[in-house]
Formats: structure tokens, sequence, C-alpha cells
């Protein structure tokens, strides 16, 4: 497909653009100081509730966001998430320990990342698509994922610095790079909707949701989909109680937490780096090694991190734990890469956002659970927890990718046999 003369140059400006807002979006300063700042006020207790209501109001907004993007358009989208999270930052910055102004700030914050969630990589693809360059998406999203992650990465060492001052200096920081962010999302164009056997606009809310669940027959998307729901949990337990553990290794108390925001900022630093390696691999190994191998993987390593963080309170675990992003980073451009070929243009944002608010829905009530047990007092009983059931996601999904596997296997062996003159076999389409 050859772009109009009006429509490349827009698309070509979209490219140049991508990874300064992808920048943005990951230059996360307030990451390696956040759950210091809520456990120093509320306790490891309502440290974890506030992360449970992160998590569930996310998935209030995950899918109107994504019907959103599908429906009126990508760019206001992003543009929405740059506001809400404007707003957060303030919350934030003024919030102290009023825990309602933290939590409004964490309902904002939330609304931000639905909103930027299967948008940003929706409107990367549906670039490349007007510019009818669809097959280089893959490539060119692990560069744009690597930049990010090297963003994170700068931005926690600025954070971890900022916070040995004030931990809230690192919530003006992200105030004034949100700002920027939001300049940048005003230069992004809307790309066209592509004619051709995935094109197609958003339906009415529930007929979207109707039509993207529908995808799911396909059993692929299906386990595709599964996977992004336990992707959810083992990415996020170990930044959850990283800050925590870090206290507790450090021989610090979280009254008494001397020089840990600098200590978290360095390892997000590091663990951020790593994942920018890791997304820039990511591509390259989903072809050496096949997409699911190289997904369940992934997992495999999250869990042995967090079971490595439960099992020793040493430095020496610092090594396996910079590989925290490593399944974060590569993961979800193998997940999106998968996906966007396989949907409706006017359906990716939406199944996207359907996965991940299953993820987060599915975690935030973890969270809440674990949050109201007596090992919430004890970081180290809580990864406990927390790595039995890493290692019992990971084995439903070897188990269900064996299923999986088989299953495709007998439908091409009953289709070939068809195709030799049986009688062809009553099965249901995927």
């Amino acid at each position: 497909m050859t772009p109009s003369a009006g429509v490349a140059p827009a698309m070509e400006s979209n490219l140049r653009w991508i990874p300064v807002h992808e920048a943005l979006t990951r230059a996360l300063v307030w990451i390696p100081i956040f759950v210091l700042f809520t456990q120093v006020r509320f306790g490891l207790h309502g440290a974890l509730r506030l992360a449970a209501f992160y998590y569930l109001f996310v998935v209030v907004m995950e899918v109107p966001s994504g019907w959103m993007s599908d429906r009126l358009g990508r760019v206001p989208t992003l543009r929405l998430a740059a506001v809400s999270w404007i707003v957060a930052q303030v919350c934030f910055l003024v919030g102290d320990d009023r825990f309602l102004v933290i939590m409004a700030g964490q309902f904002f914050l939330a609304g931000g990342f639905a909103a930027l969630s299967g948008t940003d990589v929706a409107f990367h693809y549906d670039t490349l698509e007007a510019l009818g360059q669809a097959e280089e998406y893959r490539h060119r999203r692990a560069v744009v994922a690597g930049i990010g992650y090297a963003a994170t990465a700068v931005s926690a060492l600025v954070g971890g610095l900022l916070g040995l001052i004030d931990l809230r200096l690192a919530f003006a920081a992200s105030l004034a790079l949100t700002l920027v962010q939001l300049a940048v999302a005003l230069r992004l164009v809307e790309p066209p909707v592509v004619e051709g056997p995935l094109s197609g606009g958003a339906e009415p809310f529930f007929g979207q949701l109707r039509v993207s669940t529908a995808y799911l027959r396909n059993r692929r998307l299906g386990w595709i989909f599964f996977y992004g729901i336990i992707l959810l949990t083992l990415i996020h337990v170990a930044y959850t109680l990283m800050q925590p553990w870090l206290t507790l290794l450090l021989g610090r108390t979280p009254e008494d937490f001397g020089a840990t925001p600098l200590y978290a900022g360095v390892v997000f630093a590091a663990v951020s780096l790593v994942g920018a390696g890791a997304a820039r691999l990511s591509a390259p190994l989903g072809a050496r090694f096949g997409t699911t191998p190289t997904l369940i993987g992934f997992a495999a390593l999250s869990a042995a991190i967090v079971t490595s963080m439960a099992l020793w309170v040493h430095v020496a675990v610092l090594a396996l734990v910079l590989f925290r992003s490593a399944q974060g980073a590569a993961a979800p451009v193998l997940i999106s890469a998968t996906v966007a070929p396989m949907v409706q243009q006017g359906h990716r944002a939406t199944f996207l956002s359907l996965n991940s608010l299953a993820g987060r829905l599915g975690y935030g009530l973890i969270l809440l659970f674990v949050a109201d047990t007596p090992s919430a007092s004890e970081v180290v009983g809580v990864l406990a927890w927390f790595s039995v059931t890493s290692w019992v996601m990971v084995a439903v999904l070897i188990l269900t990718a064996i299923a999986v596997r088989d299953r495709s296997a007998v439908l091409r062996k009953s289709a070939t046999s068809s195709e030799k003159g049986g009688s062809p076999p009553a099965l249901r389409p995927s």
C-alpha cells in the first residue's frame, strides 16, 4: 500500500515523535520512592492497599479508555493520559499523610496508565500501517521500548537522588516531565483508517466488548490473552516489594530509611537498562526460539526472582533482581506483535485493554487479599506467598501452551485429511 501524499508527511512526523513520547511516558521519576513514600505514612498494610486500589482503578478505566482509543482516536486518548498524570502528580505533591488525597492521586495515575495501555502500541502500528510498513513493527517497537526503558533508568537515578533531599521532589520533577509529555502529544497526528482485511471502525461500547472478546475463540489469541493476565502479576510483585526489601537489606526501617531512595534509584536504573536490552532482544529471541517458549522463559525468570528475594535478603540476590524488568520489557513487544496482525484496526486497543484489565484485576484482588493477612506486616512473608503463586502460574502457562499446541496439531491433521478427500470434519472455526 502506498500512502497518499497528504498522509505520508504526517505519519513520518509521528514516527519521529513516537520515541520522544515513549521516553517521556517512561520517565517515571517517582518509581524508586513511591512505595517508601506511602509506607512511611501509612505502613506496609497501607502501602499494599494503595497499590491494590491503583490496580483496581485501572480496571475500572481500562476498557472505556481502550474503547475511546478505537472509537474517538489514538491521539485524544494519549493526550488524556498526560492530563490525568498531571493531576496525579499534583495530588502526590500536596497530599502528604492524607490518605484520601493520595488515593485520588492513585486514581488519576491509574487513569493515565489505562489511557496509555494498548493505545501507544496501536498508535505505532496504525502509523506504520498507514505508511505501508506494518511488517517493520516488531523491530521498530522493540527499539522504541528499549528507548523507554533507558529513560526509566535515567529517571530512576534522578528520583533516587531527589529522594535523599525530599521524597516529594520526585513528584515535582515528574510533574514537569508530564507537562512536556502533553506538549508532545499535542504534536501527534491521528493515523487514517487503512482499507484492507483488518480495517474497520469501533462498535458502540457494548458491541465493541462483544466483538473484542469474540477474538478469544482463536486459540492462539486466547493463550496470548491468558499469558497477558498472568504477566501483570509476575512483573509487578518484585516492583511492589522492592523498596521495602531494599530497606530490610540495608538494615533500615520505614521510619528511618536513610539512603534507601538512592540505592533504590540505582537498582531501578540498572533494572531498566537490562529491560532496554531485553526489549531489543525480544524480536530476535522470538524468531529464534518461537514466541511461546520465549514468553514462558521470561515468566520463569520472573518467578525465580521473587523466590530468590523471599529466600535470601542478601546483596548477592541483586544480581538476579537486575533482570526484574526483562519479562515486562520483552513480553509486551511479542504480545502486541502477535495481536496486531490478527485483530482489526478498530478493535486492537480494546482487545489489549481487556487483556490489561483482566491482569490488573487479578493482581489488585491478590494485593487486597495479602494486605489483610498477618504476613502483610513482614516483607519476606509476602514474598514467600507470592513465590509459590508465581511458580503455580508458570506451571499453568506451560500446561495450557502444550494443550493449545496439541489441539492445533489435531486441527491441522484433520484439515489435511479432509483435503485428501475425506468428509470435512465438523470443527468450530477458531
